[in-house]
């Protein structure tokens, strides 16, 4: 299922999210942790979405650091877009 989940925030809040993965390490964009309570959290972001856009921009062809210095410089709004209940395995 597809979800696209708009983040906003204050100031430098922390957006409350960790990701894993991007393609330097052969395995898509993973969302590993949300804060409880948090930004992401109560945007609706999930452990286990797999993203694959942000702000409206494929990333899979993005090396990790890539994906986060795009989250970085995106200011205070960020559309992530995710793909949830998807199983992947890490190439070899």
């Amino acid at each position: 299922m597809d979800v696209d989940i708009k983040l906003s925030r204050s100031s430098n809040q922390a957006w409350g999210f960790r990701l894993s993965g991007g393609a330097d390490f052969s395995f898509p964009m993973t969302v590993v942790r949300v804060s409880l309570g948090g930004l992401a959290d109560q945007a609706g972001l999930k452990a286990g979405d797999i993203v694959t856009k942000v702000n409206g921009e494929a990333i899979q062809h993005l090396r990790h650091c890539e994906v986060r210095e795009r989250l970085v410089n995106s200011g205070n709004e960020i559309m992530l877009s995710v793909v949830r209940n998807l199983k992947f395995k890490r190439a070899v």
